[in-house]
């Protein structure tokens, strides 16, 4: 009886080795900084903004040479995985001045064949209260009208900065997902900087 717990007990041990295992090689953890951890770009770092979108965070994550906007998928409430990175770049500003204001969007197709799309932003400039994300047309005409850009866009996002930092989890429809603009706004939603 003894040799029959003792044999059960090993391969309930080997079998869970395997799920672990097997877990890890997908980019699954069990707790969320393993999880940023073990992505990319596979370096320590810190959690310096985090925001639940059901089952998705956006969280951006500081390391010692960039920051990096972070979609974690959170799956049966215990499984976390890394399933979409975009480094925060400094914009080249239409407005304002270059380094005000950094920025990045990445979009990867979902089984619903729509867009899991992230947004982060970063600023050191304390007037740049909120960040404006569309995908209105700004070839000809820049429109500094937040409810004309409200009606010519498809995607119109508002990030408030907290501690300078701020990001996004949407889903978007694949027609959506390209041409963002970014508007660094002041307390009064005077425009500080725009850029691509």
């Amino acid at each position: 009886m003894n040799k029959k717990i003792k044999r059960r007990s090993i391969f309930f041990v080997v079998i869970l080795a395997i799920v672990f295992f097997i877990l890890y090689r997908y980019g699954y953890s069990l707790n969320e900084k393993q999880a940023l951890r073990i992505s990319y770009p596979f370096t320590d770092g810190d959690v310096v903004y985090n925001k639940k979108f059901e089952n998705n965070k956006a969280v951006i994550w500081e390391t010692e040479n960039f920051n990096y906007v972070k979609q974690v998928e959170i799956k049966l409430g215990f499984l976390y995985q890394v399933s979409n990175v975009a480094v925060l770049q400094s914009m080249q500003p239409l407005i304002g001045t270059e380094g005000e204001l950094m920025g990045t969007w990445s979009a990867r197709l979902n089984s619903r064949n729509m867009y899991d799309t992230i947004f982060g932003v970063e600023s050191d400039n304390p007037e740049i209260k909120r960040v404006i994300i569309s995908n209105d047309n700004i070839d000809n005409v820049i429109s500094y009208d937040m409810d004309e850009i409200k009606e010519n866009s498809t995607v119109f996002i508002e990030l408030i900065l907290e501690d300078g930092f701020a990001a996004s989890y949407n889903e978007l429809n694949t027609k959506d997902a390209s041409g963002f603009i970014f508007r660094g706004v002041n307390d009064k939603g005077e425009i500080l900087i725009l850029g691509r």
